[in-house]
């Protein structure tokens, strides 16, 4: 699932949130098959994305590594400090591992990604 946030003024995307379900191992090619049609959006070119791996209270879901590997992000995302936007093209991208239940990991996402929103 992908949340799209806009800004009311200018009908811009500021950042997407993706969220993947790190227990169901068998949907994880479909995951990476829709979050590459993302990627890959010019209209996302500079975008913000926050990949939130979800469910990690139960056990055997996915590690942070196997899901990196497994949506293709290993080696691709920026790490989970300050990405210069200014002196590259780079587009921050991060993965953050999260239990709701457990209320844990979802907010140390949206801290990293709000650095990004202006």
């Amino acid at each position: 699932m992908a949340i799209v946030t806009e800004s009311q003024q200018e009908h811009r995307v500021d950042v997407v949130v993706y969220l993947v379900d790190a227990y169901e191992k068998d949907r994880f090619a479909e995951s990476k098959k829709e979050l590459d049609a993302l990627l890959s959006d010019e209209g996302l070119a500079s975008v913000p994305f926050l990949i939130l791996g979800k469910k990690i209270d139960i056990l055997y879901a996915a590690s942070e590594d196997e899901l990196r590997y497994h949506l293709g992000l290993t080696g691709v995302t920026t790490g989970k400090g300050k990405v210069n936007l200014a002196d590259s093209n780079v587009r921050p991208i991060e993965v953050f591992m999260c239990s709701i239940v457990r209320r844990m990991g979802y907010g140390d996402g949206f801290k990293w990604v709000s650095q990004y929103i202006n």
